[in-house]
């Protein structure tokens, strides 16, 4: 193995274990297979900034700023937006959202390309919002807070995620899983699929290790996820 490939080939070994974890080798399912994944992600944002107490401003960092996927990162999910704009009593954005992209009141299956924005096309409807509230339903934060986070820490998704897909159609990155919630109001949770995400790191490991004689990075003044 040449030394300025060793992250490629240890993601690529992580991955293919996350992926035979999700289809049920050694009693392995969807929880462990993201526990990998996201380890693998977080194990790179290190090596890019190093330091403690930054584990989710610098994981988020990396997906929104490097590779091919950075703009899907940075999408926000618009039905838990929308929730959330709701249940913090701001309900004529929410709706301002509801209508600008037609996010159907029914319970229809959902995918990401079906209702979920960039942040200008969000900014555009409701421009009061700030960007580090609005950041919290990116892709990518989702991603941290939802499952990396809520499996490392209670081995289940947090409460806005899901383990299982409300589609089998290949080649998705995220789709929503429809749920009654206990006063009877229909919720959306979120599912990250599997396929997409053993992709994120493959490709972050290559970029990172022709970055490698230039790492650590200096930190950004102000990380993206915290408005910057």
């Amino acid at each position: 193995m040449a030394p300025e490939t060793w992250r490629q080939h240890w993601v690529n070994e992580k991955c293919q274990v996350a992926i035979r974890l999700s289809q049920g080798e050694a009693g392995g399912s969807y929880a462990e297979a993201v526990i990998v994944v996201c380890a693998a992600i977080s194990a790179l944002a290190a090596e890019v900034w190093n330091g403690t107490g930054i584990d989710k401003v610098r994981f988020v960092e990396l997906l929104v700023q490097l590779g091919s996927q950075s703009e899907i990162c940075s999408t926000i999910s618009t039905p838990l937006l929308v929730e959330h704009l709701r249940n913090t009593s701001r309900e004529a954005e929410a709706k301002s959202l509801c209508n600008a992209f037609s996010l159907p009141a029914s319970a229809r299956v959902l995918t990401g390309p079906d209702v979920d924005k960039s942040e200008k096309k969000i900014l555009d409807i409701c421009p009061q919002l700030d960007y580090e509230e609005l950041r919290r339903f990116s892709y990518a934060s989702l991603l941290y807070d939802e499952i990396r986070s809520s499996y490392a820490h209670e081995y289940r998704p947090g409460q806005r995620a899901d383990s299982w897909p409300m589609t089998a159609l290949p080649n998705q990155i995220v789709s929503y899983i429809n749920r009654l919630s206990d006063d009877h109001t229909m919720r959306r949770l979120i599912h990250f699929h599997l396929e997409w995400l053993t992709s994120i790191p493959i490709e972050l490991a290559r970029i990172i290790d022709s970055m490698a004689p230039e790492l650590p990075h200096p930190k950004p003044s102000m990380w993206w996820a915290r408005g910057g």
